[in-house]
């Protein structure tokens, strides 16, 4: 409960508009986990790779989008559109337990040859 506050009081102080950009991502970010991930409508993302999967949670293609929206616009990115994707990316690693696991060993490959 700290962390989260810490967060947004430093955002807030940094810029109002950045701190709504954030408020606005997650809240945007939990509606549409709660409407489509979790009710079977859109499932994960996961790239096979040999004996691995690799799990492309929100955060990982959240940092993907702000470094190539970042590079792309010549490092400017509007201060809202950053604290919304900030916001995506706090709301994966904040309200979900496996935000860490990135890499997993591939199981459906092995079942299928047995």
């Amino acid at each position: 409960m700290v962390l989260p506050a810490i967060v947004l009081a430093t955002s807030f102080y940094y810029s109002i508009s950045f701190t709504g950009g954030i408020l606005i991502g997650y809240l945007l970010c939990k509606l549409f986990c709660h409407l489509f991930v979790h009710n079977g409508k859109v499932d994960s993302i996961f790239i096979d790779w040999g004996k691995w999967q690799i799990h492309l949670h929100h955060w990982i293609m959240g940092l993907f989008l702000l470094a190539g929206l970042w590079v792309i616009d010549h490092y400017y990115l509007p201060t809202f559109f950053a604290g919304a994707i900030c916001g995506m990316i706090i709301q994966d690693i904040y309200d979900y337990n496996d935000w860490h696991k990135v890499i997993i060993k591939n199981t459906a490959k092995e079942t299928i040859k047995k």
